[in-house]
């Protein structure tokens, strides 16, 4: 037995020798492995998977992901200590590792499946966050919710032009199962086992309560009407959803438009005073928010509204493409901070879709960061306008209310036409200013003109309606709405035709020209139609200013012809300066609403502009 074991300790020699080498050279690189350690570790949101061993003060680095086919097991053995690559397990064949917060992309045919891994691991990681109390915690077992999100990014061709009905679309559907013995969820496995959620408008969000592996499956069904297959990106986290999308009411508010732009709003952001830190920390950051516009008629995002990532693709107008301009302002309801959007290279006449968008999570994007892949509101349709004489303003220096469209002309320019009608303002409110320096707005409770309101309240209600009544609000007109006001109709249309010589609209005072003299002179806008002030901004001006001052509202129909009335069901049909809208219910004007925001408007008549 000697000589057979002298030659098994012979042959043995060399692999000892092999190991004890290899080992010395481990120990003798280990310095500069840390170096690339580091670099690894920078590229963890291109890398879908870094595992790093770590022995004492050494770390060796390198990749092992789901492209290996491997899932590295963090855990730790009985008496504390990593286990490492005691617990590498390679993933079920045919299914891919999800990281935490990481998402991936997928295709998949129609009629196919395809599956994914979130390992355990991710769980645990969460769940060695929370601190416990006693030694004797055992947190092997706890549950801890799991937040799945699909967008899908493209969808199959429709075998027949012109037809792409997003109700027609093949359903896109993602299976979840939980347990080990269903590794592989899909449409022909028992129901049991597994749960059905549906991607609907582009978008799947779904939360698990799990204590170990998660197994998903997404589904394209198989369809006649199309070919090809969907595009998606998937992610998993323990944190967040890493894609959203925002149930509840669009936070997006259409404020106005002219033939090629179109204005919009936030809700307000904060609820922080005017002055305050929080107030001025949310005017000084960058604006946070973006949006996408679709004309109705195109269906590229048809079935798609709620994919943040088939938007990027297919939005005709979307973020990047250097047609949103993007600024914080304080106007309108509340003047609470807010966003406000204006987008360019629309059609005219046309109907569209705005959707708002929040790019990741307001601080950091894509891969890596907690709700890094975004959110997305419900759509808001809007129109532009048709006839070319109405021009968007805002952001008006002196009268910096006012943001809708105004009466123009294509030969002025948008710097042009805002000096114009900015300035206009300005000289007519200093005149104004001269008179209230007569009123004694400093006097006792004796002499004073009244207890209820003081000068500076009357400044306030004469700005706010001197900007709005030598301003007014553009509408087509070639609209039929009800409470438009015709304006200008004996001047020639800007293409040079006109109305005819006897039209009543020539032969009436109130339509025949504009309600400021200095529009049609300077401007020469042509027929157009006019949003009216609403008639309570002039009864406020009539309340907060003194009797010496001699304001009054017209009465009876000049009332009528140049103010509107508030319609029903706080659906307004006047327009009052900083305010922001969206249209629904036909052609009646819903109010962006603020518990906040006392809105007490009033408009006066031609007094102060000299008695055009």
């Amino acid at each position: 037995m000697r000589p057979e074991l002298a030659r098994w300790l012979c042959c043995f020699a060399p692999c000892i020798s092999a190991i004890v080498y290899h080992y010395i050279v481990c120990l003798a690189l280990s310095t500069t492995g840390l170096g690339h350690a580091a670099d690894l570790t920078s590229l963890a949101p291109e890398i879908h998977s870094n595992l790093t061993i770590n022995d004492g003060d050494s770390h060796f680095s390198f990749p092992l992901g789901s492209y290996n086919g491997l899932v590295i097991e963090d855990d730790v053995d009985d008496a504390g200590d990593l286990r490492g690559l005691d617990i590498v397990r390679r993933a079920p064949t045919g299914v891919s590792s999800l990281g935490n917060n990481q998402y991936q992309k997928g295709e998949v045919k129609l009629g196919e499946t395809q599956w994914w891994y979130f390992s355990k691991n991710s769980v645990k990681d969460k769940n060695t966050n929370k601190t416990s109390e006693g030694p004797t915690s055992d947190q092997s077992k706890r549950s801890e919710t799991v937040f799945i999100s699909l967008t899908a990014c493209s969808k199959p061709s429709s075998n027949r032009a012109g037809s792409d009905s997003a109700r027609d679309l093949p359903h896109l559907e993602v299976y979840v199962s939980t347990s080990e013995l269903l590794q592989k969820p899909g449409p022909e496995q028992e129901r049991s086992n597994q749960t059905k959620y549906m991607v609907e408008e582009g978008y799947m969000g779904a939360t698990v309560e799990v204590e170990g592996n998660v197994y998903i499956g997404v589904t394209a069904h198989n369809s006649t009407k199309y070919s090809g297959s969907y595009s998606y990106e998937l992610a998993a986290s323990v944190d967040a959803f890493f894609h959203s999308f925002a149930h509840d009411p669009a936070f997006l508010y259409f404020v106005d438009s002219d033939t090629h732009s179109a204005l919009f709003t936030t809700g307000n952001l904060t609820e922080a005073e005017l002055g305050s830190q929080g107030y001025n920390n949310w005017m000084g950051i960058a604006p946070p928010y973006t949006m996408f516009a679709n004309n109705i008629n195109d269906t590229a995002i048809s079935g798609l509204h709620h994919s943040s990532c088939a938007l990027d693709r297919l939005a005709q107008i979307g973020k990047g493409d250097g047609n949103i301009n993007a600024s914080m302002t304080s106007r309108g309801p509340g003047n609470k901070p807010k966003e406000q959007l204006y987008i360019t290279g629309l059609n005219r006449s046309s109907m569209y879709e705005g959707i708002l968008a929040l790019d990741g999570n307001s601080t950091g994007s894509r891969n890596g960061v907690i709700g890094g892949g975004g959110k997305i509101w419900k759509p808001i349709t809007f129109s532009t306008k048709a006839d070319g004489n109405c021009a968007l303003l805002y952001n008006l220096s002196f009268c910096n209310e006012v943001a809708y469209a105004v009466p123009s002309n294509p030969t002025f320019n948008l710097d042009g036409l805002r000096s114009f009608y900015d300035d206009n303002a300005a000289a007519l409110y200093k005149n104004f200013s001269y008179s209230l320096e007569q009123i004694q707005c400093n006097a006792t409770n004796e002499t004073r003109f009244s207890l209820a309101v003081g000068c500076d309240d009357c400044a306030r209600a004469y700005k706010q309606w001197l900007c709005a009544v030598t301003i007014p609000r553009c509408e087509d007109f070639s609209r039929t709405s009800r409470f438009l006001q015709v304006r200008n109709a004996g001047q020639k249309f800007i293409n040079g035709t006109s109305l005819s010589d006897n039209h009543t609209l020539q032969l009436n005072t109130s339509t025949n020209r504009s309600r400021n003299s200095l529009i049609d002179k300077e401007i020469r806008p042509g027929p157009y139609k006019e949003i009216l002030p609403c008639e309570d901004t002039c009864y406020n001006l009539v309340k907060s200013c003194p009797a010496a001052l001699d304001f009054s509202c017209p009465q009876g129909r000049w009332l009528t012809s140049t103010y509107g009335k508030r319609g029903p069901d706080d659906l307004v049909t006047c327009n009052w300066v900083g305010a922001a809208y969206f249209m629904g219910g036909g052609d009646k004007i819903n109010p962006l609403r603020s518990g906040l925001f006392a809105l007490v408007t009033v408009w006066l008549s031609y007094w102060a502009l000299g008695g055009s």
